[in-house]
């Protein structure tokens, strides 16, 4: 197994302890190292076990694919409609199914791996994964919560430290993900839109002022930040102005993301009628209409894939050379997740682009912190509105 460079430095750093998190963006190759990590283990341990386990179906599948192609060991199956009846040296595991198998595994004699390890930062996951492992390797482009003190709580206690960090720069300039360049785009909110808008404000700002601050565990106040949000991703400049910017740039095909189905829906239909050839991707389809849909895109059959937050997390879309974010989240780790999903070096995509939509200076002001620490690396950033286009 040759390591990247990345890889060959972090290594050592989790062999001296057998413990900690790894912060490395999607695509940089996490899954390739805690493989790698799992065969000096086991050549160094050889009777010991190896439990990995992941959010989703989807990724459960793209761990047994990777580890049948790399290693040779033993392995189990549990979740996705496997029932096990013996737990194998290596076992996959989704999070919602380890609780079937918990009291058969020996934890001061496995290895514990938890993919996309920000998803164990609730007590109920936190409380099946709470032993004394013999080892322990956390992978997640964005371990750290944003609205709680999780990671402390429960994440770090149970994995360890975060150990080593290879963010989206880093990746870059290693030629490990593709050379990329943002476009932030303002759609401006409609009148009416714009006194709701204030409205919610003016209530978030006296609800700080009698609580004493942005305390989000005030329910008063959150609700207020939560209207205010939904207000905005729901403005209705956000999909005529995509459809525009879809049109605008060229692209090989596009990953739309939505605020909610409503949203995507309605794009999907308005971006076909304009000669696309689109499809959605979301839980109101059946599994097969879903694994159809997304079969035809990564042959290029489809050139636009419309989703909520389905693909945020667990899936490979190398093809794609385009992002389009419908609704900019506030979320850290979102943005980071949606950015990965085409940042995937394949052969003829020189670069990608990501494109955010925006209406607001909340909006605003979050996008333009991130612009700085990408402009300042080399990054094209571009700023355009939609009421100053001819």
């Amino acid at each position: 197994m040759q390591l990247r460079e990345w890889q060959a430095e972090a290594f050592p750093l989790w062999w001296q302890r057998k413990q900690g998190i790894i912060k490395v963006v999607t695509g940089g190759g996490k899954t390739f190292f805690a493989i790698h990590c799992i065969k000096e283990f086991l050549q160094e341990y050889p009777t010991k076990n190896i439990l990995i386990v992941v959010p989703s179906i989807a990724l459960l599948d793209q761990w047994q694919e990777s580890i049948e192609a790399l290693l040779e060991v033993d392995l189990s199956i549990n979740g996705g409609g496997e029932q096990l009846s013996e737990i194998s040296q290596v076992c996959i595991s989704t999070i919602d199914s380890l609780k079937n198998i918990i009291e058969s595994i020996s934890a001061d004699n496995t290895f514990l791996i938890v993919d996309e390890c920000h998803k164990i930062g609730t007590e109920k996951r936190g409380a099946l994964l709470t032993n004394s492992w013999d080892a322990t390797l956390g992978l997640s482009a964005t371990p750290e919560r944003d609205y709680d003190d999780n990671f402390y709580v429960i994440i770090q206690k149970i994995l360890g430290d975060i150990i080593f960090e290879y963010d989206y720069i880093d990746a870059r300039d290693d030629k490990v993900i593709v050379n990329f360049g943002l476009l932030y785009a303002y759609a401006p909110l409609l009148q009416s839109e714009e006194k709701q808008y204030e409205k919610f404000t003016k209530s978030i700002q006296r609800r700080a002022a009698i609580i004493g601050g942005r305390n989000m565990d005030d329910y008063l106040f959150k609700m207020a930040i939560f209207n205010r949000a939904r207000l905005i991703k729901n403005s209705k400049n956000r999909i005529p102005y995509g459809v525009e910017l879809i049109q605008q740039f060229q692209r090989e095909s596009w990953i739309v993301f939505t605020e909610n189905k409503k949203q995507a829906n309605a794009f999907n239909d308005i971006i076909n009628k304009k000669g696309f050839r689109s499809a959605l991707y979301n839980t109101d389809l059946d599994n097969q209409e879903r694994a159809e849909n997304l079969d035809k895109f990564k042959s290029l059959e489809l050139n636009v894939l419309v989703t909520c937050t389905a693909l945020d997390e667990g899936f490979d879309m190398p093809q794609a050379d385009g992002a389009l974010i419908l609704s900019a989240s506030s979320s850290k780790r979102q943005r980071v997740q949606r950015m990965g999903r085409v940042l995937r070096i394949t052969e003829n995509k020189p670069n990608a682009l990501i494109i955010t939509v925006y209406s607001s200076k909340t909006e605003f002001d979050k996008l333009m912190e991130e612009a700085k620490h990408y402009h300042q690396e080399g990054v094209k950033v571009v700023w355009e509105r939609q009421d100053e286009k001819t």
